[in-house]
């Protein structure tokens, strides 16, 4: 890569030396790129630079900000550092992904704005969905794991792994499996953005923890992530993550529940 002009967000920076930090940028034209420019450049805003440099560690210089955005506070900032840090950790580094950047920039600019608890669930959502898409890990909702047709009046679990995991009769039925739709809704509160209380432990059939969904709401995100759908699209995104990362907690989303805990 010779002095190659590049569109980018910055991800992540750490210090390098006195006046100069080592940053990890989201570049339209090749995806994640680490490089070493002056220190200063901000997160959440649209860059222009020139990189330069043939080692995977590049030169940053001519950085600018292509437009000034508003500071992000509050829930919208915390939502956009997990965006980051999701975005740093699975995307491989200088491959483009073009979808996914275009995706990012609408997330990104999305969150600037004033949002409901639901509204932002359903922003982070996509972008995950874009994400997992380009990653090959879209969702079946058609077939469960044994290539069955999902049944309108049955109850599955999600399994990351798997797929849809079709209960037995007896789970369906029992008090703790076959919970409410206000029992869902209330797993999905403002607490479920930030990680769940056995968050870090390794447990292969942690999915058995979440509530099960009923075949004919599976059918009916087909149709994409929804308000009516969203609190279960919210639990198979959460599952789907914490497979990715191995059950290894995101610091986004321990600085998010620290958010809420002293709110």
């Amino acid at each position: 890569m010779r002095n190659e002009p590049l569109h980018a967000y910055s991800l992540h920076q750490r210090p390098y030396q006195e006046k100069r930090s080592i940053y990890y940028l989201f570049t339209k034209e090749h995806g994640v790129l680490h490089g070493i420019g002056k220190k200063g450049i901000p997160q959440f805003a649209p860059l222009m630079l020139f990189a330069t440099g043939k080692k995977s560690l590049k030169n940053l210089q001519q950085v600018n900000i292509v437009e000034a955005v508003p500071s992000l506070i509050g829930q919208q900032q915390y939502a956009a550092l997990y965006v980051n840090e999701i975005t740093l950790k699975l995307l491989p580094a200088e491959d483009s992904m073009p979808m996914v950047y275009k995706q990012y920039a609408h997330t990104i600019s999305q969150l600037q704005q004033t949002l409901s608890l639901v509204e932002l669930k359903l922003v982070l959502r996509r972008y995950e969905q874009v994400l997992f898409s380009e990653l090959g890990f879209a969702i079946d909702f058609e077939q469960d794991c044994e290539q069955q047709l999902i049944k309108e009046n049955q109850y599955y679990h999600f399994a990351a792994d798997r797929g849809w995991v079709e209960l037995s009769t007896t789970e369906s039925e029992s008090p703790q499996q076959g919970a409410s739709s206000n029992q869902t809704n209330q797993h999905s509160t403002a607490a479920s953005l930030a990680p769940p209380s056995k968050f870090g432990q390794r447990n292969p059939s942690a999915f058995m923890q979440q509530p099960p969904i009923k075949g004919e709401v599976i059918l009916a995100m087909q149709a994409g992530i929804s308000v009516p759908t969203i609190d279960s699209w919210t639990n198979i995104h959460r599952q789907l993550i914490d497979h990715l990362f191995d059950h290894q907690p995101l610091q986004s989303r321990i600085l998010w529940q620290q958010f809420y805990r002293y709110q």
